[in-house]
């Protein structure tokens, strides 16, 4: 492929062909932070067993997270694995929301990600899942999904999430999407990565994706 696909034609092929469903699936800006900690390293299939624990202890909710002592929140969320970390991380977490949930909105775009950053538990990853879907920011979801999705594309994927963002950011700028457009292309990517799985890697479902057109 001499010119990879545009960002913006990658969003349109996949909307051709696949239903991504309900992403970020949530019932509240506070249970997306909690799920993007909780899916860390693991499947989202744990994630919501973890999660569907919280909700039924009454405590999916900024107040009952802090006031919940640590070996019990530990023990509810033990589905999504790492649970001595992730249950520190969600204290952190909770911590934050309820000090600069009121004066995030007012916040611009790299501000709201540099205070995120400060959080024990929350890397680039987890803040741009915030930005997108609590926050309502344009930001692409350079996870490894994704960054398999546009290296089978012809991208030149650097190694790592903040690697490739920095080196690729400016061509998804190019593409100005809407808010409402990163959480359907991001819900996409993740279905586009179920079902490369199934085909047998990346290569083969790129292939079977665009019919061996170079865009």
């Amino acid at each position: 492929m001499s010119q990879p696909w545009t960002f913006r034609q990658l969003y349109q092929l996949l909307a051709r062909t696949i239903e991504p469903g309900i992403w970020w699936p949530a019932e509240s800006e506070f249970e997306v932070g909690v799920g993007a900690i909780l899916t860390q390293n693991t499947a989202w299939v744990n994630v919501e067993m973890a999660l569907e624990a919280l909700r039924t202890a009454d405590l999916l909710h900024p107040s009952g997270i802090a006031t919940l002592p640590l070996d019990e929140l530990k023990t509810l969320i033990r589905p999504a694995g790492f649970m001595n970390a992730k249950a520190q991380y969600l204290k952190n977490y909770t911590t934050w929301f309820l000090t600069n949930q009121d004066l995030a909105p007012t916040l611009a775009t790299p501000e709201l990600r540099s205070s995120l950053l400060t959080v024990r538990g929350v890397g680039p990853e987890t803040a741009d899942d915030l930005l997108l879907y609590v926050y309502d920011r344009a930001v692409f979801i350079w996870d490894t999904y994704a960054r398999r999705f546009l290296a089978a594309a012809g991208y030149p994927v650097a190694q790592g999430y903040e690697p490739t963002r920095r080196k690729l950011g400016h061509v998804m700028a190019e593409a100005e999407f809407t808010v409402a457009e990163q959480q359907r292309f991001h819900g996409l990517i993740v279905e586009a990565g179920k079902q490369a799985t199934a085909a047998g890697g990346w290569e083969t479902y790129w292939a079977q994706l665009n019919g061996g057109t170079s865009g």
